[in-house]
């Protein structure tokens, strides 16, 4: 019998919370970590003590993806015990990233805001580089069996929120953990990222983020505990629903086009005139996966302007 336990740590993102989770049968597993700083450490660490557990009464900690409020938790972790770390592979570029590979991910973003015709010193988080040493890193890959608790998870990988995103679910009782790849309380954003190698175009993870919707649906899962909010069951209802949300923005975004052509950060404003700052970003690239969507369907297309990129209607 498992038994999963929600440890509900605080957040200054706009979230608000960020789950983590106790997974307790035959061993003992920690799904995720919570946000960087030690007060977030120290907050996981006393609800773990209030459920008679340490960090050393652990078997492994499983990441459902590399996003900080997810994984911020693991530099303090390992500096008391050193617990195996299981996470996707398409997260070692991050893990064992070097001050190249950094800059050359910062300039992507640079030029990404450029493109949008947006200030890429007003609209988005100037981040400093910060290596990273994490120990006995495990990585998996779709398909792949984790055992949490002592019971046989199956790894499902689920890209568009993030690259390294995973769904990990038990076959017996349908129990799953989702992270950020379905939340019930609201849409999760498809993320613009860099290009894993060099010379690649970026991935389009809102395309990304629908195939992995439509393969999470044909699953028989029960309760999906998230990353964010309470756990919730009926994931297929809810998948249709995100869905559904999809084809209403894709409908915005055709009208804002309807009458003339216009940047990324033209149609950010007129959809989330309320995003100030560096939460545009967040915007930016909720519209960038959408239109390339819409792309895909032959209803916009787009011309370059020196850095700048303006799309219109078909």
């Amino acid at each position: 019998m498992l038994k999963i336990i929600p440890l509900v740590l605080e957040t200054e993102f706009a979230e608000g919370t960020v789950n983590t989770f106790l997974a307790i049968g035959e061993t003992i597993t920690l799904i995720d970590t919570g946000n960087p700083g030690r007060k977030s450490f120290q907050q996981l660490k006393t609800k773990l003590h209030k459920h008679g557990v340490t960090f050393r009464d652990l078997d492994k900690i499983v990441l459902t993806h590399i996003h900080i409020d997810h994984v911020g938790g693991i530099p303090f972790i390992q500096a008391e015990t050193d617990l195996p770390i299981f996470v996707h592979e398409q997260a070692k570029g991050l893990i064992h990233s070097n001050i190249d590979k950094f800059e050359k991910d910062q300039q992507f973003f640079q030029d990404f805001l450029h493109s949008c015709g947006a200030d890429p010193s007003k609209h988005i988080v100037q981040r400093q580089f910060q290596e990273e040493n994490w120990r006995n890193v495990r990585y998996v890959k779709e398909g792949d069996t984790v055992l949490i608790g002592g019971n046989r998870f199956e790894v499902i990988h689920v890209p568009g929120h993030s690259q390294s995103d995973i769904l990990i679910w038990n076959h017996e009782t349908g129990d799953s953990f989702a992270g950020d790849h379905l939340i019930k309380a609201f849409s999760v954003n498809a993320f613009i990222e860099p290009p894993l190698l060099d010379g690649e175009s970026r991935p389009k993870p809102l395309l990304q983020y629908r195939n992995s919707l439509e393969k999470v649906s044909r699953l028989p899962l029960h309760t999906v505990y998230p990353g964010h909010g309470d756990s919730f069951t009926d994931h297929k209802k809810l998948i249709q629903t995100r869905l559904l949300e999809q084809e209403k923005r894709c409908e915005q975004i055709l009208a804002i086009l309807a009458d003339n052509q216009k940047s990324i950060f033209e149609i950010c404003q007129e959809m989330y005139p309320r995003l100030q700052g560096q939460t545009v970003f967040l915007g930016l690239s909720q519209i960038q996966g959408h239109l390339d969507l819409l792309e895909t369907r032959q209803k916009v297309s787009f011309k370059r302007n020196g850095s700048l990129v303006e799309y219109f209607s078909l």
